[in-house]
Formats: structure tokens, C-alpha cells, sequence
């Protein structure tokens, strides 16, 4: 720190105040050297406090507006994430959608062919089981014409 004013103290009056308290001329001298020389280098002068301020108080300015740059710009960052992830979502979204379209209209095929092999089976089972039905009512219409048959045969050797 430089210093641009220095500290007033009146090294005349120093040296007289301390020759009168029993002090000799050099030894008053010597004190009064030593603590003006203290005071002016180890002192901070209004000057100073005020450069050191002001110094701050630009810098704090500086600090200020780079942590406002800061916030600008995260609070752009963070917005266009969110756009991104709302794009990323409503794709995503539409993405599901159009799968879930495509395993639905798979089923219905799938559960409409199904349905057409148990109609075709349904039907080849009523076919089959009306030839059946058919047969036992010949093999029946047979056995009632042999029991007849045989009833006419046992009646004519009965009478």
C-alpha cells in the first residue's frame, strides 16, 4: 500500500514531553524517530482505507455481475433441458403409443385367426359328429330291422 499522506504527529512536542520527564535529548530523539517511523509505516491512512474500499466495492461489482452472468446463463442451460427432456418425452410418449397400436392390432389378427381355426375345428367336429350320428342311426335302423327279423322268425317257429 503506498502511502499518499502522512500521519501528523508532532515529533517537537514528543521529544519536549519526554525531556521533561527526565529524559536526555538523545534518548527523547530516539523515541520520537522510532514511533513516527512506526506510525507511518504501519498505519493505514483514510486514503488508504478509502482506495481499499473502493478497490472492493469494484470488485464486489465485478464478482456481482459475473455471478448475474452465471445465473443467466444456467437458468437458459436449465431451459433448454427442459425442452429437451419434454421433446425426449412426448417422443418417447408417441414412440409407446404407436408399439402398443401395433401389439394391439397383432392380437386382434392373432385372436381373430384363432377364432376362425376353432370355427373351421367346430364345424369339422359338427360334420364329423353328424356322419357319426348318421352311421348310428343306420347301425340302429339295421339292428331294429334285424330284430324284427327275428321276431318274425321266432313267431313263425312258434306257431
Amino acid at each position: 500500500m503506498g502511502r499518499m499522506t502522512t500521519l501528523a504527529f508532532d515529533t517537537l512536542r514528543a521529544a519536549k514531553l519526554l525531556q521533561q520527564a527526565g529524559f536526555d535529548e538523545s534518548q527523547a530523539e530516539a523515541v520520537v524517530t522510532t514511533v513516527g517511523d512506526a506510525l507511518t509505516e504501519n498505519v493505514a491512512t483514510k486514503a488508504d482505507l478509502e482506495r481499499v474500499e473502493m478497490t472492493l466495492k469494484a470488485e464486489t461489482a465485478t464478482v456481482r455481475a459475473d455471478l448475474e452472468q452465471v445465473e443467466t446463463t444456467l437458468k437458459a442451460e436449465i431451459a433448454e433441458v427442459k425442452a429437451d427432456l419434454k421433446t425426449e418425452t412426448a417422443a418417447v410418449k408417441a414412440e409407446l403409443k404407436t408399439e402398443i397400436a401395433a401389439v394391439k392390432a397383432e392380437l386382434k389378427t392373432e385372436i381373430a385367426e384363432l377364432r376362425a381355426e376353432f370355427k373351421t375345428d367346430l364345424a369339422g367336429v359338427k360334420t364329423g359328429l353328424g356322419g357319426l350320428e348318421a352311421r348310428l342311426y343306420r347301425q340302429l335302423w339295421m339292428m331294429a330291422a334285424g330284430i324284427v327279423g327275428l321276431t318274425v322268425a321266432l313267431v313263425k317257429l312258434l306257431l
